[in-house]
């Protein structure tokens, strides 16, 4: 039987997908959806997740065949015919991607068959089908890449430099530009290149060559799996999983050795970077000695945030976590390993780990916990308030701050997070 939930912190699978096509480089939308879709859920995401804008087409300039019930009764085919035409046609870009929404997937067009039409003639088209009904925002996110793996990657010559990096869904992670910017940085001190597919104006050509990589990085405890498999298995391309976004020091440390042993990086320059980052970082770190502060914490977020968050307030800052609530959907093997990684965090005490996104189920809890201080989205300030603790927004949905490039991940992201916990909100 369904389960209502209160404020769920995250969109539908159209508007996890929509968010990820419109964010690669001179791609266009198209969406076969009804109307409103489009606007809804580009600008829900956008304006709760720092007001980050809407990108190259995005909100009221997505085109969308807005499906009425002429289209339910007798099909809407032909007006995604019209629009795909009009579209390629009237809007400048290098990709055109067709998201379908609830009521395509329900009446079931064939859109395989109508984008099939239009690859023939040499348009640059894919699809995914993405009816909201069918998940979450990161389903939407996995939907496209395994749509991107399947359609518009083309078997290249390895290069062994390349490595292509999933798991950061944007808007998801509110931080995700500059989160993706920091890892790419520290990836290029390695000597390798770095596919995100969603920064350094990176689309269609590096989509389609991303078969070169010599490994793909998978930076969460449970997305994109069958992605990952279609390469493994059609373009021969490993992946590497860590479990969560690195955060300070020591997780990033781990995570950088981690991709010098499977790439058989020269150990020396390993070292030399894992040094010279995490000197610059304790440079800073020394300078709080006078005025630290230690606190109870409750951390509210994915699965992917809330790790990488609660190792580094653990293991490198020397607090307390007393509770953390995951707020996506891991799979059970994903929440076992959760579960074994939080309760061997270097602390006396483990926290409690809570696999919840219902907002009244996640006030409770924290009531119960009694944090001296709150990391979560701005759904959770009321409940800060209420217990008269600090808080900081750090996860989907923020409505309380502007977000551009801002990083957690990382050494140099690590600071920024220090910045943000000694001004709390």
């Amino acid at each position: 039987m369904g389960k209502i939930v209160e404020s769920p912190r995250y969109s539908c699978t159209l508007g996890g997908a929509l968010a990820t096509v419109r964010n690669f480089y001179r791609t266009i939308p198209i969406l076969h959806a009804g109307p409103g879709c489009g606007p809804q859920v580009t600008m829900g995401q956008s304006s709760t997740a720092g007001y980050q804008g809407v990108g190259y087409i995005g909100g009221n300039g997505i085109p969308s065949t807005n499906m009425y019930e002429k289209e339910v009764i007798f099909g809407g085919e032909a007006r995604l015919r019209e629009l795909i035409q009009s579209t390629t046609e009237i809007m400048e870009g290098d990709f055109y991607f067709v998201l379908t929404g609830c009521t395509s997937d329900i009446i079931g067009d064939n859109v395989e068959a109508i984008v099939e039409e239009y690859r023939q003639k040499g348009i640059p088209v894919g699809y995914a089908e993405t009816a909201g009904f069918k998940g979450n925002s990161y389903y939407g996110y996995e939907l496209v890449l395994e749509a991107l793996a399947k359609q518009v990657v083309k078997p290249y010559e390895k290069d062994p430099q390349l490595v292509n990096l999933f798991g950061i869904v944007p808007y998801q992670d509110i931080n995700w530009q500059g989160n993706i910017e920091e890892i790419s940085r520290l990836l290029k001190k390695l000597g390798l290149k770095v596919n995100t597919f969603l920064s350094d104006k990176q689309g269609l050509n590096t989509i389609q060559s991303s078969s070169k990589a010599a490994l793909n990085i998978i930076l969460s405890p449970w997305l994109a799996k069958k992605a990952a498999d279609i390469y493994e298995e059609a373009f021969d391309v490993p992946y590497l999983r860590f479990p969560g976004l690195p955060i300070g020091p020591t997780a990033t440390s781990d995570f950088l050795q981690k991709v010098g042993d499977f790439l058989e990086i020269d150990s020396n320059l390993v070292r030399e970077v894992i040094h010279e980052e995490s000197d610059y970082v304790y440079h800073y770190f020394e300078r709080l000695t006078e005025i630290y502060v230690r606190y109870n914490f409750a951390i509210i977020g994915d699965s992917n945030n809330v790790l990488g968050l609660t190792k580094f307030l653990a293991e490198d800052f020397g607090q307390i976590p007393v509770l953390v609530v995951i707020t996506d959907s891991p799979d059970d093997k994903a929440r076992n390993e959760i579960v074994e990684i939080l309760s061997g965090l270097e602390c006396v005490v483990p926290p409690k780990i809570v696999f919840t996104k219902d907002q009244w189920e996640i006030k409770n809890e924290v009531i119960k916990a009694k944090p001296t201080y709150i990391l979560g989205s701005s759904l959770d300030r009321e409940v800060a308030q209420e217990l008269s603790v600090p808080f900081q927004s750090v996860s989907f949905p923020v409505t309380d701050r502007l977000v551009m490039n801002r990083a957690y991940a990382g050494y140099r992201g690590s600071i920024t997070l220090i910045e943000d916990l000694f001004t709390p909100r």
